[in-house]
């Protein structure tokens, strides 16, 4: 069985790295990108079952990344969740009001993330 890949985007590098050593532990293969300009080029050369994304970034944020990929018909299903320290009531409500597959705050713990990506990704294969 494929190993299901994961796309994580985040600006700070040392996260960067942390969430894609939590999940290829995991045995998800994760790749990553710095904002969202270097998530969409990458999805155009492999798309990804799951996306894991920042909200605050440089040059393309996590909710215009968001609106990109539901865009794209062919990348409109992937799940896409929000690791961000916007914890304010209205930036979750605005996430959610987006159409955010799932929230959360950092800092975050590694299990509930890997419960959150594990949930979606079993969502997403029973509903294609």
């Amino acid at each position: 069985m494929k190993k299901q890949h994961i796309l994580v985007v985040e600006d700070h590098k040392p996260l960067l790295l942390g969430i894609q050593d939590v999940l290829e532990t995991e045995g998800y293969t994760a790749s990553i990108a710095t904002d969202g300009v270097v998530a969409l080029e990458a999805m155009e050369q492999a798309s990804p079952d799951l996306i894991i994304a920042d909200i605050m970034m440089p040059l393309l944020d996590g909710y215009t990344l968001y609106k990109r990929v539901r865009a794209r018909p062919e990348w409109a299903d992937i799940p896409i969740i929000f690791l961000t320290s916007k914890a304010e009531h209205e930036d979750v409500r605005r996430g959610r009001a987006l159409g955010v597959d799932a929230y959360i705050t950092k800092p975050f713990d590694p299990d509930e993330l890997l419960t959150t990506v594990s949930t979606l990704l079993q969502r997403a294969h029973t509903t294609t």
